[in-house]
């Protein structure tokens, strides 16, 4: 199996960086990566959660995509799902944990298994 036929997903990413405005320098998210393929898999939603101020959902998802994209923890991913495939559905927003790279085995059999994993947190105040 190649990992690239995988993926149903694009992602797009955003990272805060360093800005300089009249000699003051500030944190602000930019994207840094669009449109990267992938796969968001293996979901484990604990519900919807009720507080007095909101309501919240939290999950945990997985993402696989190409060890060469440049993802670092805390960055922000825009997941658009089913975009590869030509579906649209409403963006989904989560944040990155580290990045698991698992590369080409030495002499595969089937080429093409080289990938990260992504362990992704949700949390949205719900509407």
């Amino acid at each position: 199996m190649d990992w690239t036929d995988w993926y149903t997903d694009t992602a797009d990413v955003f990272r805060n960086e360093k800005v300089t405005e009249n000699s003051l320098t500030h944190m602000e998210r930019r994207k840094v990566l669009s449109g990267v393929a992938c796969r968001v898999y293996q979901t484990k939603p604990s519900g919807l959660q009720m507080n007095q101020t909101a309501a919240s959902i939290t999950q945990t998802d997985k993402l696989a995509c190409g060890i060469e994209v440049d993802i670092k923890p805390g960055d922000e991913l825009v997941i658009h799902r089913g975009a590869k495939l030509g579906y649209t559905a409403p963006d989904e927003r989560y944040f990155a944990d580290t990045p698991e790279r698992y590369y080409e085995p030495f002499g595969a059999v089937m080429p093409g298994l080289a990938h990260q994993e992504i362990t992704l947190l949700k949390q949205e105040r719900v509407k």
